[in-house]
């Protein structure tokens, strides 16, 4: 009998915690709904500036308290786009960019808001999120590189010695 109750507690525990899990706090699904709310504002002012929305959105998640929800919100929101919209490829590129950003400090981050925009099974939203990352990537590694072609070609000796005196 104590084997039975045992294991009806154990059940009934993980239960209570697979809840918690799968069923987001009201605060949560409020914090959600504000982030999307966010997206749509900036694609109602960017709405003839794909460019800009792209590096609204970037900035927006680069600077989230909780990027992972902001990837969240503009994978809904690009939900609600038409396929291969300009806009939807905008907000995928912008989500790239910042998971190439963010990828820097917290890869773990990266990786999941990578994984929710795979798991929306947009092929236009995916397609853009890789591109805008691989545009970032290549970006971020040219700066650390120097910038340009033949930097670090210049000849720093001085063209005189230094005197002594």
């Amino acid at each position: 009998m104590l084997k039975s109750v045992s294991t009806a507690f154990v059940f009934a525990v993980a239960l209570a915690f697979a809840a918690i899990a799968f069923n987001p706090s009201p605060a949560a699904a409020q914090d959600l709904a504000g982030a999307q709310a966010d997206i749509e504002a900036l694609l109602v002012q960017y709405a003839d500036d794909p460019d800009g929305l792209e590096a609204a959105i970037e900035e927006y998640v680069t600077n989230s308290e909780d990027p992972e929800l902001a990837a969240q919100a503009i994978v809904a929101v690009a939900a609600g786009l038409p396929a291969n919209s300009d806009l939807k490829i905008a907000l995928g590129r912008g989500l790239g960019a910042a998971i190439a950003v963010i990828a820097l400090t917290n890869p773990t981050a990266a990786t999941n808001m990578q994984a929710l925009a795979a798991a929306s099974g947009d092929e236009t939203l995916v397609a853009a999120v890789s591109a805008g990352s691989s545009d970032k990537t290549a970006s971020i590694e040219q700066n650390a590189g120097g910038g340009y072609e033949g930097a670090g070609d210049e000849d720093e000796t001085p063209e005189e010695p230094a005197s002594a005196t």
